[in-house]
């Protein structure tokens, strides 16, 4: 059984949306540049064929097969540019582009090693073609094995019917046929295994970016993670305040620091009731930043003294002095993240001010 899982894990991995994505830009940029090549070396070919009015048997065929395969490559690569540049989405359609190519590159060369073989000549763009397809396009192992036996059982079983084959060696052939399945499956697992790892390092990352901009004992945002507020549009009206707790190294003090932790973690979850966690930092110690561009000033206001209520409001086992908090606010026009900093700056002399007179009346 474990032999069997192992099998099915290689011929068929299991892929989740972001692996499909990720193997469907490579497949898309690998066929851009095949069909880029292709569509210049056939065209080269045919203004030759032209040129020196080359009018063998299967002259006129040829031609059109080569015509075919040149706006079939030029059309492949325009969807495929498409698909890179986001214009086209969705992996269905990356398969059908995928499929719509390879059918047609494998049937021209199909078309041009028999031909070729009929007149005594090399059957190599056979080889070449499947050994790229094998490099640079990566489908399911299953669907990859099966189609490279389709092809070469089309193939071999129309040169037995030419004349028996007579100029295949067979060993060659077999050995060559067992070469590509094995590379196929190899470089499919390859290129999954290199996507897995990519994806994994995107999480940890991810997960590492998480813990670095959050603050673990409240769980809002730390003012390390303002160095990744993402660029704002011009003219963007802003609401910032600075606020902190007041009289907070009494609680320490008095209570405790477990206690003063409580305070902390209280007051920054009052804050999520009123503000959305994107918008909410700890800016350090009791301070708090509240940053946001979706409101009014006097949405703010009104949202600041609901949190400032919700505050008034708490009881903490064996603590007796109310949670209160001063805060000065800023708003304005904003049309760069500096804009944003010097708002910040100017929120917090407020709330210096505020404190002073606070204190001057006490």
């Amino acid at each position: 059984m474990d032999k069997l899982k192992v099998l099915k894990n290689l011929l068929f991995p299991e892929t989740n949306d972001e692996i499909k994505e990720l193997f469907d830009m490579g497949n898309m940029m690998s066929l851009k540049i095949m069909c880029i090549v292709t569509a210049l070396i056939e065209g080269v070919s045919l203004v030759f064929s032209f040129v020196l009015r080359d009018d063998s048997l299967h002259y006129d065929l040829t031609t059109f097969v080569v015509t075919i395969v040149i706006c079939t490559c030029i059309l492949t690569a325009f969807l495929a540019n498409l698909f890179l540049k986001k214009k086209i989405q969705g992996h269905t359609k990356a398969v059908l582009i995928s499929f719509a190519c390879v059918s047609i590159l494998t049937i021209f060369a199909l078309f041009v090693s028999y031909m070729n073989y009929i007149v005594g000549r090399q059957i190599i763009i056979f080889y070449a073609l499947n050994l790229c397809l094998v490099c640079f396009v990566h489908i399911a192992p299953l669907f990859q094995v099966s189609f490279i036996l389709i092809e070469h059982l089309i193939f071999y079983g129309a040169l037995l019917h030419y004349d028996g084959a007579k100029e295949i060696i067979w060993p060659n052939t077999l050995i060559y046929l067992c070469i590509t399945l094995a590379a196929s499956v190899i470089s499919y697992d390859r290129e999954y295994q290199f996507i897995v790892k990519t994806c994994e390092a995107k999480v940890l990352a991810a997960n590492f970016q998480i813990k670095s901009s959050q603050d673990q004992l409240t769980g809002l945002l730390n003012r390390y993670a303002l160095d990744s507020i993402p660029s704002v549009s011009k003219g963007t009206t802003c609401q910032i305040a600075m606020a902190d707790i007041d009289h907070f190294k009494m609680f320490n003090d008095r209570y405790g620091h477990l206690k003063g932790d409580e305070v902390l973690k209280i007051t920054a979850s009052a804050l999520l009731d009123v503000f959305r966690k994107k918008d909410c930092y700890r800016y350090g110690g009791d301070e708090f930043l509240i940053l946001t561009a979706n409101l009014s000033e006097d949405v703010f206001r009104d949202r600041l003294a609901l949190w400032e209520n919700k505050l008034a409001g708490v009881k903490i086992e064996g603590v007796e002095d109310p949670i209160k908090i001063s805060y000065g606010v800023a708003s304005g026009t904003i049309n760069t993240t500096d804009d944003i900093f010097n708002m910040i700056k100017e929120a917090d002399t407020k709330l210096y001010a505020i404190k002073s007179l606070r204190h001057k009346s006490s």
